[in-house]
């Protein structure tokens, strides 16, 4: 027994070792299961208007995936799940956003709370079907048994079945009872399958309440103390999780096959008292779904904002937005998470700017990460620059555009489609913070320059700031009025390229697209053809 509890705490103390050495790690290549993740969000998002969540497009434009991979350290499947969510919101209310800072905050300060906290947070694992959580609150009376009265009339009947061999003296009347019980047996037989599907969940719940309870009564955790947001709700479970504990203890799965354990499954099973006590609790946690919905989101949060505050300590630097109310945005220093050694780039744009430069030169990349820290400064508060002031806005981006073979729809018709959500979505309630990526590329070049001056100037009008790159300089004389003009280039000699990834103010001045095949090694026939083509009178660019 000695040597047992030796090796239990040795494995407590390594396990809690490893969290706290996960704390400011990088992230690298994680895998997760996106419909599994996801799961909360979609309930979630039902009753979030879509101008005040990214977008499947944008978010697809942007990999927020790789960027939430980059974030996410969370040691929960709720963790996991509300900072999934977290990330979709571009409108958290005050209230919310002010506590996330200040749980983040506190544990970026708060080393051995946050490391025991962790570790509390990570015994409720990450198993596959707790990620079916959210759900099964929401809907718990479909997770209720069907006909349960039937079930408590057998279970009276086999008491009454006794009667007769009571009353009577007479062991012959005892087979009544054993014809009801066997009758019980293959009913729980029956059930035993869903029941123990029922129970799985019911197992999640109970290490959420479990969680919930050690952070709440342990106390060295002063957690709770300043936070205050889940001891109240956690009180009204407390009487239950006795009873889910107990009914867990009896779950199929956790029996040891000892012939004692044996019979008691038999007789719980005969009496189907498992069953019946299942639904009792169901119902009472039916009574409670909102407080019992709020500390999964309570836990996930905690989970969520430690992994944020890791998050923070891997970057080089990052600073905490400032909001403004004009429509303009400043940037200093600004980087891209999923690039390794960025450049730093800053940036001042009022109510919009274009932005040119060839190919590969980085514009991509950085309105990129203009659209990417204008979302975490909005939701995370985190902003991987020295300084950024932004409005509140919505994003919507027009960037990585496929052609859909399976709808028959070309290139050009699924980036109108792209630019026509952008508009639909202007108001003049919320500012619109739209970035484009080569703006209606799909189409020949006079109708293409037509049609973007005139989207342009349109948007232009409206509650809105405005982001375009474009490789089509064009736009920068005919929209001189309009927007400001910044560009990227790169120094080009015999033998090389070199990209310096810096932003400069003005349109651009170079082309480099027949230079990089030469720098690609094409051979020169084709090379010298396009560089005559393009000082003929017939040029083609």
């Amino acid at each position: 027994m000695i040597i047992e509890k030796k090796i239990k705490l040795k494995r407590i103390n390594n396990i809690k070792d490893e969290i706290k050495k996960s704390f400011g790690k990088k992230i690298e290549d994680q895998y997760f299961e996106i419909e599994l993740i996801e799961r909360y969000w979609q309930i979630k998002s039902a009753n979030i208007k879509a101008i005040d969540h990214i977008d499947d497009v944008t978010w697809y434009d942007l990999e927020m995936d790789k960027v939430y991979c980059k974030i996410n350290n969370c040691k929960s499947f709720a963790g996991e799940q509300n900072l999934y969510s977290i990330l979709h919101e571009t409108k958290i209310n005050e209230r919310d956003y002010a506590g996330l800072e200040n749980k983040i905050n506190y544990f970026e300060s708060e080393s051995i709370e946050r490391n025991e906290i962790w570790y509390i947070i990570s015994r409720i694992g990450q198993n596959r079907d707790s990620y079916y959580l959210p759900d099964y609150i929401k809907n718990l009376e479909a997770f209720r048994i069907t006909n349960i009265e039937y079930f408590h009339f057998m279970r009276i009947l086999l008491l009454i079945s006794f009667i007769p061999a009571i009353a009577n003296l007479n062991y012959t009347f005892l087979l009544f009872p054993f014809f009801v019980a066997l009758i019980n047996i293959v009913i729980y037989s029956f059930q035993k399958s869903r029941y123990e599907s029922y129970l799985n969940m019911l197992s999640s719940v109970l290490k959420i309440l479990i969680a919930s309870k050690r952070i709440v009564d342990q106390p060295v955790i002063k957690y709770n103390n300043i936070f205050k947001d889940l001891g109240y709700n956690l009180d009204k479970f407390r009487p239950l999780l006795i009873k889910i504990s107990k009914l867990q203890h009896r779950s199929p799965s956790n029996l040891s096959g000892d012939a004692m354990t044996l019979l008691e499954s038999m007789t719980f099973g005969i009496t189907l008292w498992d069953i019946i006590q299942y639904d009792k609790i169901i119902c009472q946690l039916i009574g409670y779904q909102k407080e019992l919905m709020e500390l999964y989101i309570v836990i996930g949060e905690i989970d969520s904002a430690i992994s944020i505050a890791s998050f923070r300590k891997t970057l080089p630097f990052y600073c905490t937005p400032i909001f403004c109310k004009d429509n303009h945005i400043k940037a200093e220093d600004i980087y891209h998470p999923l690039v390794k050694n960025p450049i730093y780039n800053s940036i001042i744009i009022k109510n919009g700017c274009i932005i040119t430069g060839s190919n590969a030169s980085g514009k991509s990349t950085f309105i990129k990460a203009l659209a990417i820290n204008a979302i975490l400064a909005q939701n995370i508060s985190t902003c991987l620059a020295k300084n950024f002031i932004i409005p509140y806005s919505a994003i919507i981006t027009s960037m990585a555009v496929r052609d859909e073979v399976s709808t028959a729809e070309s290139y050009y018709i699924k980036e109108i489609k792209y630019i026509r959500r952008i508009i639909r979505a202007l108001n003049d309630k919320k500012l619109v913070f739209c970035i484009i990526d080569e703006i209606l590329r799909g189409t020949n070049t006079e109708e293409r320059i037509a049609a973007s001056v005139a989207v342009l100037k349109y948007l232009y009008g409206k509650n809105c700031i405005t982001v375009v790159a474009t490789h089509d300089i064009e736009l920068t004389d005919i929209l001189g009025n309009y927007f400001e003009n910044y560009h990227f280039t790169e120094h080009i000699s015999d033998k090389k390229v070199i990209f310096e990834y810096k932003i400069h103010q003005g349109p651009a001045i170079s082309r480099n697209a027949i230079k990089l095949l030469e720098y690609m090694e094409f051979p020169e026939e084709i090379t010298q053809e396009a560089v005559r083509l393009l000082l003929s009178e017939n040029k083609i660019i």
